[in-house]
């Protein structure tokens, strides 16, 4: 636990909008952790370009997005510099909808996500409601996997809800699991994001046809470290992808992608063409959140 909130408070006072305010940093997010869980409903919280984000205080995890804000900030900012209006985003694992609202909201992409919490699905479908965006995104309250069906997901969980690994078992709630390729039949989506909680190698199996798709650009996907909770050789999956695509880190303030060791954990971006990335990263237009542009 104690290592747990050392690494935290070290990623919030090493938030690139924070750098040079430290303490400042970790005093706002302490107060927003206290504070929030006060605030008797749901808060609106400031997003890029002046979009929203409404969240519960008592989701676990949904503080991050009240201080720092954008939490996972280069991986975002990729999202928002990469995707142009033309493109589809896919994102899996949507939770609450903080990327489909920066894919749809700040690009104009399409996007379609997914999400198979039905509490958490109901603040993602509020939050498409919120920003404008139904005419751009198709939210599906369901998980992905391997194969058309069902199965069991964590209940109470927030931001970590999780495929119980005892898929027979009584534990959890029953959701409804589609796959990419029988959501994407003809074409692929130009970015994937896929955060699943260590069900990564399940939603690869599921989209063999899909992810072999020249179109598909780049992938954001987690690789936490948490895939042994069902069996799975996580360094194995990270390996196949790394059959066409390259692992980068992406420096928002700096506009710059760079290629990083194969080994890194974390949320790793995968581009299948660097050039053609960085490119677009360069050229996009910027954002304003927090009074900076970016």
């Amino acid at each position: 636990m104690l290592k747990k909130v050392y690494y935290t408070l070290k990623s919030v006072a090493n938030h690139p909008l924070k750098r040079g305010a430290k303490w400042r940093a970790i005093r706002e997010f302490c107060v927003a952790q206290v504070a929030v869980r006060l605030v008797p409903g749901d808060v609106c919280v400031e997003f890029p370009n002046q979009t929203k984000l409404l969240i519960s205080p008592r989701m676990k995890g949904a503080a991050h997005f009240i201080s720092p804000g954008l939490c996972e900030f280069d991986e975002m900012c990729f999202v928002a510099h990469f995707l142009r209006q033309e493109d589809l985003f896919a994102d899996v694992g949507a939770n609450v909808g903080a990327y489909t609202v920066l894919a749809s909201g700040l690009t104009g992409a399409k996007t379609v996500c997914f999400e198979p919490s039905p509490g958490t699905f109901r603040y993602l479908a509020q939050n498409v409601k919120l920003n404008d965006l139904s005419g751009k995104v198709v939210a599906l309250n369901s998980a992905v996997g391997s194969k058309e069906g069902k199965l069991r997901l964590t209940e109470n969980l927030g931001t970590e809800n999780y495929v119980c690994p005892d898929r027979s078992g009584s534990d959890g709630i029953e959701v409804s699991v589609t796959t990419l390729d029988s959501t994407f039949p003809d074409s692929a989506p130009d970015l994937v994001k896929i955060d699943v909680e260590g069900f990564e190698t399940e939603v690869f199996a599921g989209a063999e046809r899909a992810l072999a798709q020249p179109s598909l650009r780049a992938m954001i996907v987690e690789r936490g470290a948490v895939s042994s909770r069902y069996g799975y050789d996580e360094d194995a999956l990270h390996q196949r992808i790394q059959a066409s695509f390259i692992p980068c880190a992406y420096s928002a303030m700096k506009r710059r992608l760079s290629r990083i060791p194969a080994e890194s954990k974390g949320n790793i971006i995968y581009v299948r063409d660097m050039e053609f990335a960085q490119e677009r990263l360069k050229t996009a237009a910027a954002f304003r959140f927090a009074g900076i542009e970016i």
